[in-house]
């Protein structure tokens, strides 16, 4: 599942997220819209926050990735 999905069907807002991944809402924003790909130990928080259902392979292919 993308994070959008999951911010969508938990509605949980970015800025929420953002403070229980230890990030900002502007970069909680660009992982959601596939313009920056999250660091290994940032992927290992949004994993914990949406209890595994968003995963490293779910970033996969975007666009910020490089």
């Amino acid at each position: 599942m993308t994070l959008d999905d999951w911010l969508t069907r938990t509605a949980t807002k970015e800025e929420a997220f953002a403070a229980l991944i230890g990030t900002s809402q502007a970069t909680v924003n660009r992982y959601r819209h596939g313009r920056r790909v999250p660091r290994p130990a940032v992927m290992a928080r949004i994993a914990a926050a949406t209890g595994g259902q968003v995963t490293a392979n779910d970033f996969h292919g975007l666009a910020g990735e490089g």
